[in-house]
């Protein structure tokens, strides 16, 4: 099966559950994370009750259609992407999963029309949570208004290279533009949550339903 997804889409970090794993209750059981990086090397976490250690070390190759993971074992999978932010794995035993977020999403929800108005003219609304401590985390972004529930909109990934970060956004809703998604991380992410670091050049954002990407320089902008 061709990819719509060019191999370097794989890049950043990935949950890894088996493929019949309960999404309705996904902090229940114990569940993986999978971070594969520019360098071709990868790290398997294995998380239980929201706290995470890291497994496994290894090196990785994939070309579109066969993921092959090189660690304590070599495993070879069966690439087939069922979107941006879910690709299914087919190896010789059980089926796995690599999954964005811990949602059962067919496709991404549009937001309302006051709920994109109120993002686009004040970013702030979105609210940055970081699911685990340490390098390498999912970072969750909610739109959280006063008077209704927060709704998740997307989960990203940094990956650093000395000054420079590389963040893969994964939309999971409509109606958020580029630039917006730029203001987000230019003000809810680093300004806000991580407290305007000093230590950070340029920064690249990469959407990853569509590919597009932006790139500015924090140090200039903060």
């Amino acid at each position: 099966m061709s990819s719509r997804f060019l191999p370097e889409a794989i890049r950043g970090a990935w949950f890894y559950v088996p493929e019949d794993y309960d999404l309705t209750r996904p902090h229940e059981r114990t569940r993986m994370q999978l971070v594969f990086r520019i360098d071709g090397s990868f790290t398997r976490y294995q998380i239980k009750n929201d706290s995470r250690r890291p497994v496994e070390n290894g090196d990785y190759t994939y070309d579109g259609n066969f993921l092959i993971l090189r660690g304590r074992n070599t495993d070879t999978f069966r690439v087939k992407q069922q979107g941006y932010w879910r690709w299914d794995l087919e190896g010789k035993k059980k089926e796995q999963r690599l999954l964005r977020a811990l949602v059962d999403l067919d496709a991404p929800l549009p937001l309302s029309d006051a709920a994109s108005r109120d993002i686009r003219i004040l970013p702030l609304w979105v609210k940055i949570h970081r699911r685990f401590q340490g390098p390498d985390t999912i970072f969750e972004a909610h739109y959280s208004p006063d008077d209704q529930d927060p709704q998740l909109v997307a989960t990203f990934f940094i990956e650093e290279l000395d000054e420079k970060r590389w963040i893969g956004i994964t939309p999971l809703v409509t109606g958020i533009e580029p630039r917006t998604w730029e203001r987000i991380i230019q003000d809810c992410l680093l300004d806000l949550f991580l407290g305007k670091p000093s230590d950070i050049g340029v920064v690249t954002l990469r959407l990853l339903d569509s590919g597009e990407a932006r790139v500015f320089n924090y140090k200039t902008s903060s």
